[in-house]
């Protein structure tokens, strides 16, 4: 289960980082967490001594050996987006949001600048209205996403995953108005 995990958490940084949404100086504080949780990899416990401040000279050959270890490939759009979704359905579930519609708003981050994930453009699109009474959003969306499978996770490896995006949302409910 443990080897399984881990592969997870490193599709789901590397979904983030098809994103645009993480960066080497990410991968310390994952792997802490990593080890915290009773992930023991050498290339890991590596990581997790290097600064915040480091660069991929350091962190690219200790990810691509993670990577090629645990069988990690780039992920298309969609799935990455997917798999960032389920990340963040894990997250709502254990820290709700103070904004409606927090999937739809998370995942229509993921969208610019190439549009290439259909639900995350759906989102994009959606978006927009969340907060006008200008175009009826189905709400009903929002309750599926909701109901994407969450990951099977440790609570700290999500937190530092789910960062990066949870950081974009708004802090306090946006006014009513367009």
């Amino acid at each position: 289960m443990k080897d399984e995990q881990l592969q997870t958490a490193l599709m789901v940084a590397r979904a983030a980082e098809r994103c645009g949404l993480w960066q080497s100086g990410d991968w310390p504080g994952l792997a802490v967490e990593l080890l915290l949780a009773d992930f023991h990899d050498p290339e890991v416990a590596e990581l997790a001594g290097l600064p915040r401040s480091v660069t991929g000279w350091q962190t690219d050959p200790l990810v691509s050996s993670l990577y090629e270890r645990y069988d990690v490939h780039a992920a298309t759009a969609d799935d990455a987006v997917g798999l960032l979704g389920r990340l963040m359905v894990t997250d709502l579930h254990a820290r709700p949001a103070n904004v409606s519609s927090p999937m739809i708003r998370l995942l229509a981050r993921l969208a610019p600048p190439n549009y290439e994930a259909e639900l995350a453009t759906q989102c994009f699109n959606c978006e927009e209205y969340l907060d006008c009474d200008c175009v009826v959003v189905d709400r009903s969306f929002e309750a599926e996403l909701e109901n994407i499978q969450p990951l099977q996770l440790p609570d700290g490896v999500v937190q530092v995953l789910v960062r990066p995006l949870r950081g974009t949302l708004p802090v306090t409910q946006p006014l009513h108005g367009h």
